[in-house]
């Protein structure tokens, strides 16, 4: 009778350290997928305030002169830390996981965090 008892507590164990074994093998792979997740998050961050940025600037091309419009960039985009530079009819959006370059008309002056003003004189795009 003890020998079952026993038996039955080292099965018991086993089993206890197996479930444990798996468990963390589901958590390990788990952060792989939260790591990832939060990268190509970052990545569409990114890529949506270069789209943003590229459509005021485009709005500004598209309308007559003496176009004004004031508008914010924020310092972090949903947590995220990013830069912009822009060169040569571009505008660059970088953070630590992503970057997305896209096309803009030809401008005066550089976008940057904060307050932008954009305005179209002479069939030129004046920002800041």
């Amino acid at each position: 009778m003890l020998k079952v008892r026993a038996q039955i507590s080292a099965e018991f164990f086993v089993f206890l350290g197996l479930a444990f074994l798996i468990a963390l093998a589901f958590e390990i792979a788990s952060l792989g997928q939260l790591k990832d997740f939060r990268t190509e998050k970052e990545k569409e961050a990114v890529k949506d305030i270069a789209l943003k940025l590229q459509k005021e600037l485009l709005i500004a091309a598209a309308v007559e002169d003496g176009y004004a419009r004031a508008f914010q960039i924020p310092e972090t985009f949903e947590g995220i830390n990013y830069s912009l530079t822009t060169r040569n009819s571009t505008i660059t959006v970088e953070s630590k996981n992503g970057l997305y370059v896209v096309p803009i008309p030809s401008v005066v002056g550089n976008v940057s965090k904060g307050t932008n003003k954009i305005n179209r004189t002479g069939g030129v795009i004046y920002i800041n």
